[in-house]
């Protein structure tokens, strides 16, 4: 199997079966024996088709005489795959792409569908110049939604928000990659020694200026294949993430509550600021998850974080009153992160925010109940939608009114390396 094949299949998947992106790439990877150049263009032609469908099936609607829910899946994701080759990998021919195309298209169609790929391929090749793409002074929705390949209902909520200039560059940056940000272990390690490792190694990076301790690493590399990740040196973590605790604070001696933990990133980097003092609670829905955050303390050194299953939605009587400080990473759309989850784009609909702000509210109250007084409660969302923000925050502070705001603040994801994040420090008057 080579890497287009390869490809194919992870495009079917996700739009077939709904899997999530990085779950079915990584299946494919392990699958598959093919050497990094593969890799990389296997890499490059799921994430771009998936960043870029709806521009891409704009594309293929202009030139097809079938509608798109027409089209069988294994040939639209063909059709899909070779038009991302076409329009915006330069270095790879125009016939090569169309080639491998009908290659595919003989193994996973009929005869049929081989001339379809084949004529509206070539066809898209000798006339990619001239696509008539939908201009600004036609209708500024239809024009950033096709530009950016966004979903119309997200384009308009965005605009609505932000404005049109900042509703542009986060949707632009979003599309954009970025580089990958470690979190410095500094119970192992500083972040001057991890960084003059990493010089020694040539992996190109710079200190972050967005929070305590990160390094944005800037090179093609799994960070995690390293013996310093191994040995606990330091963690992937987005630098708005981690941005988060340190505005939070924790102290020495502290008990912390971290109600939405898993995989731990959040609950480690405290431990860390807390210099392996005190104790943490880390709680997850799911029973599987525990894993995850056990074996990142254990990694990195940490002992103080004790892992449990619990529904953050449900009050746990045992811990009212009992919290330094709270954590609530609350579940979200996940609108902040799609430059690393593009199928989020496309996972997420206008109603799912509505259900999940009732969600969010709940643990916050919740969370709430667990705050001594004069104690901290965090509310952080990796989205950038206001109905899972500020509205959640001020409903919350007008049923709460023993809870002042000390920090807020609305991060816009960043090619620097931030994502989307929200951030609300909340203190219990005493």
């Amino acid at each position: 199997m080579n890497s287009r094949e390869a490809a194919l299949k992870v495009l079917y998947d996700v739009d077939v079966n709904s899997a999530y992106i990085n779950s079915s790439f990584n299946s494919i990877v392990n699958e598959t024996e093919l050497d990094l150049k593969d890799k990389a263009l296997l890499s490059e032609i799921v994430y771009g088709v998936i960043k870029n469908k709806l521009k891409i099936d704009y594309v293929i609607k202009s030139f097809s005489k079938v509608k798109l829910k027409k089209i069988s899946p294994w040939v639209l994701n063909i059709l899909r795959s070779g038009i991302y080759q076409i329009l915006f990998l330069e270095r790879i021919p125009d016939s090569a792409a169309c080639n491998e195309c009908v290659k595919l298209a003989k193994k996973y169609s009929n005869k049929g569908g081989v001339g379809f790929v084949n004529g509206l391929l070539r066809s898209v090749s000798r006339s990619k110049d001239e696509i008539q793409f939908p201009e600004y002074k036609d209708g500024v929705i239809e024009y950033f939604s096709v530009k950016y390949s966004f979903p119309e209902w997200l384009v308009k909520k965005l605009i609505v928000q932000y404005g049109e200039e900042k509703a542009e560059r986060f949707m632009a940056e979003s599309n954009t990659a970025h580089g990958t940000d470690v979190r410095v272990n500094t119970l192992k390690t500083t972040l001057k020694e991890l960084s003059q490792i990493f010089s020694e190694k040539d992996i190109k990076h710079t200190i972050s200026e967005k929070a305590q301790n990160i390094i944005t690493v800037n090179a093609n590399i799994n960070l995690t294949m390293l013996c310093e990740y191994k040995e606990g040196l330091f963690s992937l973590q987005n630098s708005s993430s981690k941005r988060a605790i340190d505005v939070l604070a924790p102290r020495t001696g502290d008990f912390v509550i971290d109600l939405c933990a898993a995989p731990g990133g959040k609950s480690c980097a405290a431990a860390e600021l807390m210099e392996n003092k005190g104790e943490i609670l880390s709680f997850d829905l799911y029973e599987h998850k525990k894993a995850l955050i056990e074996n990142s303390a254990n990694r990195l050194g940490i002992d103080i974080i004790k892992v449990g299953v619990g529904d953050a939605s449900y009050l746990n009587n045992d811990l009212i009153k009992k919290a330094d400080r709270v954590i609530v990473d609350a579940p979200c759309s996940g609108i902040g992160v799609i430059h690393k989850k593009p199928d989020i784009k496309w996972k997420r609909n206008e109603e799912d925010i509505s259900e999940l702000k009732d969600i969010q509210l709940r643990i916050l109250n919740n969370a709430a109940e667990y705050v001594k007084p004069g104690g901290v409660l965090l509310y952080s969302t990796c989205t950038v939608l206001k109905e899972e923000n500020e509205d959640n925050i001020r409903e919350f502070l007008n049923n709460n009114t023993s809870f002042i705001v000390e920090h807020e603040e609305q991060i816009l994801t960043d090619k620097a390396g931030e994502s989307g994040f929200y951030i609300c420090k909340m203190v219990m008057k005493g």
